[in-house]
């Protein structure tokens, strides 16, 4: 999958080529900044990256705010805002894969359309269309979204970037990820390896939050706890047994056994009832944090991003801060129309087993002995309380059990899965990238790195990939080399490995990067059979031959001729 060409127009009130940009289809292209060197010239707003945030955005980026939002400066540059919605300014974004051609439109102005050959996708339909199309996957993970920062990176390089480019993200995604990336397992194992790995998270998140309450404590401790009171209700029962009773006194008995029986009962359910009150309460306690608590900053950029796309909003800011506010007050009144069905459902409860403790309360056996009876009430007072107990250690049993049986048949899974993962057919693939990552380095650098995959990284609470080089850690001016050289040694590895994904790499930021290092990335890029796409100021490669420089130059730009043309 190559970038045949790029097409920025304007569609309104008419047709209107703005770029036209089209990219060499193997090796080096590059976008120059060819700003002059009038001291009131700047080469930071020519928009030598635009190109690539408009291709990162026909590749699914979510917001268009990118092209003239700057949040360093939380600033707009509200010449491009205006010119991108009242000329709706569009972009064309035209692949070659093998011998076909594949257009994919982006319109770059409120509610824009996203459109492939012709037909117009929704987002996440436009996302796993472009999955299918660059990856050939149709798998639901990895997303498109969590694969093509790999291949377009944008972003400023933080120090782990060379193999951590997503933020906010799992070690069990990026291991699905790598997995993906390097093929070492099968696509529709590795999606529902990605699943689990989030439903175990959410089951383990729900198991702690138990063992939190006041009720519940291990399930080893409440399973101790309930045998010692099940070997103390057994023994109550036998010596409730062993009391000589007569035969006169067999009806009463049994009536009182009856009712201790429907009490018992009872009382189990109020527990149960009362558990769920406490839960409930919870729930609204949070909420209430919620709308005391808003984020009035995320809220405010939610608003102002609203307004991107959809132009003036009928809603005023204050007012959305009020609707977010009513959302919140609706979810609390809802819950707390639970809260009191269940609180009534407690009280009919509490209400039957109070009748039936005072219906116990008048059975009374006159003739019985007076000491046989002291002692009969004694044993079924204890004999009631410990069957209370009894109910409540079951109660939480069986919802911790429930928990802990479903983190184990996931873990089961997962273990059937990680199972097909062979350490001799990952070090074998392994190998085969590090031959070109190892060798490109060693040009750049003079030194060798390598890429590893840790087979027991979950075990050893560690990154599931990482570098390694002789000399330690990469060094933060090195960096940038070093993630030329492991993004084309993936190009070359893909290539190798008959692998369907891009092939083009698009970096930003290289002018801290040496003339010497430049020089030899521009070297590496004549081994490659594919792209390998930069922006950079032209003052960074004046020391480099000029005619391979014009030969490679696929757009320039200065502050007399911005992306954009507004000057």
């Amino acid at each position: 999958m190559l970038i045949e060409k790029l097409i920025v127009r304007k569609t309104a009130p008419q047709k209107e080529m703005i770029r036209e940009i089209p990219f060499n289809l193997k090796g080096l292209s590059l976008i120059l900044d060819n700003t002059s060197d009038r001291s009131q010239d700047s080469g930071n707003n020519v928009g030598k990256t635009t190109a690539i945030k408009i291709i990162d955005l026909c590749l699914g980026a979510k917001s268009v705010s990118s092209l003239y939002y700057d949040p360093d400066t939380r600033s707009e540059n509200l010449a491009i805002k205006e010119l991108l919605n009242e000329s709706k300014v569009e972009a064309e974004l035209v692949l070659r894969k093998q011998n076909k051609r594949i257009r994919i439109i982006r319109q770059l102005f409120n509610r824009g359309k996203r459109i492939i050959d012709g037909k117009e996708y929704t987002q996440d339909e436009f996302w796993e269309e472009l999955k299918i199309i660059m990856f050939n996957l149709k798998e639901p993970y990895p997303t498109l979204r969590q694969l093509i920062p790999k291949f377009v990176r944008v972003n400023d390089s933080t120090d782990e970037s060379i193999i951590k480019f997503l933020t906010a993200t799992s070690n069990d995604t990026y291991d699905t990820i790598y997995l993906f990336l390097l093929k070492i397992l099968r696509n529709d194992l590795l999606s529902e390896k990605d699943m689990l790995s989030v439903r175990l998270k959410e089951c383990e998140n729900k198991h702690k939050m138990l063992e939190k309450d006041v009720h519940i404590t291990s399930l080893d401790s409440l399973k101790q706890k309930n045998e010692l009171v099940e070997k103390e209700l057994a023994e109550l029962l036998l010596k409730r047994k062993q009391l000589n009773y007569m035969d006169t006194y067999k009806d009463e008995l049994e009536k009182r056994r009856l009712l201790t029986a429907q009490i018992n009962v009872l009382e189990e359910k109020s527990q149960l009832i009362e558990f769920e009150v406490t839960s409930i309460k919870k729930n609204i306690s949070k909420l209430e944090g919620e709308k005391n608590n808003v984020d009035l900053k995320q809220l405010r950029y939610l608003y102002n991003e609203a307004k991107e796309y959809m132009g003036e909003l009928a809603k005023t800011y204050d007012k959305v801060v009020s609707f977010h506010n009513a959302m919140i007050q609706n979810r609390i009144n809802f819950i707390i129309m639970q809260l009191e069905l269940k609180e009534s459902e407690l009280v009919e409860v509490l209400t039957k087993r109070d009748a039936l403790l005072e219906e116990k309360k008048k059975l009374t056996i006159d003739m019985l002995d007076e000491g046989l009876l002291e002692e009969l009430n004694l044993l079924n007072t204890k004999i009631e309380k410990l069957n209370v107990e009894k109910g409540e250690i079951n109660q939480s049993i069986k919802i911790l059990e429930g928990v802990d049986s479903e983190i184990k048949d996931i873990s089961v899974k997962m273990k059937e899965i990680n199972d097909q993962l062979d350490p001799d057919s990952i070090n074998k693939k392994v190998s085969i990238f590090n031959k070109y990552f190892s060798a490109y380095c060693e040009k750049l650098y003079g030194e060798k790195y390598w890429f590893v995959y840790n087979s027991n990284w979950k075990e050893q609470k560690k990154f599931p990939v990482s570098l390694d080089s002789f000399k330690g850690r990469v060094g933060t001016g090195m960096k940038k080399g070093v993630i030329v050289a492991f993004d084309l040694a993936y190009m070359k590895y893909a290539e190798e490995m008959d692998i369907s994904a891009p092939q083009f790499v698009i970096h930003d930021k290289l002018e801290n990067t040496h003339i010497n290092q430049l020089k030899t990335i521009f070297d590496l890029c004549n081994e490659i059979d594919g792209q390998y796409i930069i922006p950079i100021l032209r003052e960074r490669v004046g020391k480099v031959d000029v005619e391979f420089i014009e030969k490679v130059k696929v757009l320039e730009l200065s502050s007399d001729d911005r992306f954009f043309r507004l000057n």
